[in-house]
């Protein structure tokens, strides 16, 4: 199955000066990363072209193009797709298809978004841990001597297995194989950083709101840590990304402590990077891989002014009822119909997507403006969007 669909995700670029306007992005994988890459690149101006095999992928309402098949099944269609693209970007963790990719990528025919080296370090936890004591980065003590403990399994990314335990008899049911590590209290911070192999950009701190399962259901800004952006810099600079790393670490009593790397494309806080700083790191990762001058223009040209040193909150909410429940992206995972419900028409600086089909209907909502209470401000009229009746 193969559709060209017309592009009614009311997205439509705000960045008419970006080189590449017009450039054809292909995006393998439309679950959650896929929708922040579809999003970013429909900001500046990039067509988009999604494959995944489920029908029912959520990025499918923003992109211009979706092919439904499996590329490990159809390698001369997937090479053929990626003759007519000019990037290529994988916003997937299926490991079987992230080994396809790479053993293809000789055969890929426009340039393929990803450092394959740093994503095999990121994605086991342990292999990381490794590397941080390497180039001496802090990450928290491994196997305290007395509870409470944090256990995460090897290799999930964000918070899939991630809990608190408080007791020595909770510890006897962990599985072998998962980290214990103390635990420490403190705000999770966000921060991705952008390499061409040689040169590194740190872009902009995001504060992680965790919910009580470990799941991410807030995103905003924080200012500059020069400590934890040189930190994020050296994690960069010591496996030479070619690609993108997102480095989360928590600001606790004892110091920046690393909790884990990702050298993927995220979801959920590049938005919030871009509606607070301008920066768009979708460009700017393309810049990466074109631009040969990127440490000394790669910033300049991914960067929107009009969002710079701007505030943004990125959320996610369940409607039951007449109220609006926060919670995490598994809100949005869980469902199979992505589409927007309410436009920045005229500037508003309010954008709101529904998901349906994972139960009750679940939202994300962005809002953005200069400053903190602004953007306060336009959240409450967000969410009076939402619990307002419908027009029948």
């Amino acid at each position: 199955m193969s559709a060209s669909i017309q592009n009614k995700s009311a997205i439509v670029s705000d960045f008419p000066e970006s080189k590449y306007a017009g450039k054809r992005l292909c995006l393998i994988g439309g679950k959650l990363q896929g929708v922040e890459a579809a999003y970013l690149a429909k900001k500046a101006g990039l067509l988009v072209i999604l494959i995944d095999r489920n029908p029912s992928a959520l990025a499918r309402s923003l992109c211009d193009e979706f092919h439904c098949f499996d590329i490990m099944k159809d390698k001369p269609r997937f090479i053929s797709i990626s003759e007519n693209s000019d990037f290529m970007l994988p916003v997937n963790e299926n490991e079987e298809t992230v080994a396809f990719l790479e053993s293809v990528s000789g055969d890929i025919k426009c340039p393929l978004l990803f450092d394959f080296g740093a994503y095999r370090i990121s994605c086991d936890k342990s292999k990381s841990k490794e590397y941080f004591k390497k180039i001496n980065i802090s990450a928290p003590a491994d196997k305290p001597d007395e509870p409470p403990y944090f256990i995460k399994p090897p290799s999930e990314s964000g918070s899939v297995g991630a809990r608190v335990i408080h007791s020595d008899d909770e510890l006897k049911s962990v599985p072998a194989n998962y980290l214990i590590e103390e635990y420490l209290e403190g705000p999770v911070i966000s921060l991705e950083v952008i390499g061409d192999g040689k040169t590194f950009t740190v872009v902009k701190e995001t504060y992680i709101h965790i919910d009580n399962v470990w799941d991410c259901f807030m995103v905003t800004p924080l200012p500059y840590d020069e400590v934890y952006r040189k930190i994020a810099f050296d994690l960069a600079k010591g496996i030479a990304l070619k690609g993108i790393m997102d480095v989360e670490a928590i600001s606790s009593q004892k110091g920046w402590k690393v909790l884990e790397i990702d050298a993927r494309f995220p979801s959920q806080t590049p938005i919030c990077v871009y509606f607070s700083s301008g920066v768009n790191l979708l460009l700017l990762l393309i810049e990466a891989f074109s631009n040969p001058k990127f440490q000394e223009k790669g910033l300049l040209n991914s960067t929107n002014s009009k969002y710079k040193d701007a505030y943004c909150i990125f959320e996610h909410f369940q409607k039951a009822g007449d109220e609006l429940i926060s919670g995490g992206e598994h809100l949005i995972s869980a469902g199979c119909d992505f589409h927007p419900f309410a436009a920045n028409s005229a500037g508003s600086g309010i954008e709101v997507f529904e998901c349906a089909g994972g139960g009750d209907p679940a939202y994300t909502v962005i809002t953005y403006a200069k400053t903190e209470a602004e953007t306060i401000q336009k959240r409450e009229k967000a969410m009076s969007l939402i619990l307002q009746p419908k027009i029948k």
